[in-house]
């Protein structure tokens, strides 16, 4: 799969992600005006997502080897002392799911937490990162590093 079929298959991918309250948003990419993610991110200007599933988008790893890839993935965020959140991953088209984390950053350790976040991946065979900001969802090639895309996000809450 090229990087453009990648970078579409990544943002047909809408995400959820809990607020520092617990409310759970759906993060959607567009290609047009998006929303503001500040609240959602807040008191952290940014996050780092990333999951340990389907190593270079080949989708040849089984149930049983995602999953113990996911549970491999949260042991070590746990024991990373860093702030994660949950942040699943679900196809626009399908009903494929991907478990995922978001590490979350501010301003003044950004670049530490990008590139924890990046050798995490890369530890995983991920071939990109997702980076959500303010402004919207950018992707960060990990084992692809010319993949670099950004879209703006629609966001919206979950009932519950």
């Amino acid at each position: 799969m090229n990087d453009s079929a990648l970078e579409e298959l990544y943002f047909a991918t809408a995400l959820e992600l809990a607020d520092a309250k617990g409310k759970t948003w759906r993060i959607t990419p567009t290609a047009f005006d998006g929303d503001d993610a500040s609240s959602i991110l807040a008191p952290h200007t940014e996050a780092f997502i990333l999951t340990a599933e389907n190593p270079e988008s080949s989708g040849e790893f089984t149930p049983e080897e995602n999953a113990a890839a996911t549970a491999s993935l949260a042991h070590e965020l746990d024991h990373s002392g860093l702030i994660t959140r949950a942040c699943p991953g679900y196809a626009l088209d399908s009903d494929h799911v991907e478990p995922g984390f978001a590490v979350m950053a501010a301003a003044d350790n950004s670049d530490l937490m990008r590139e924890f976040t990046v050798d995490l991946a890369r530890s995983y065979r991920q071939n990109a990162i997702f980076h959500l900001t303010q402004k919207g969802l950018g992707i960060i090639g990990v084992l692809r590093p010319e993949l670099q895309a950004f879209r703006t996000v629609r966001i919206t809450p979950l009932a519950h």
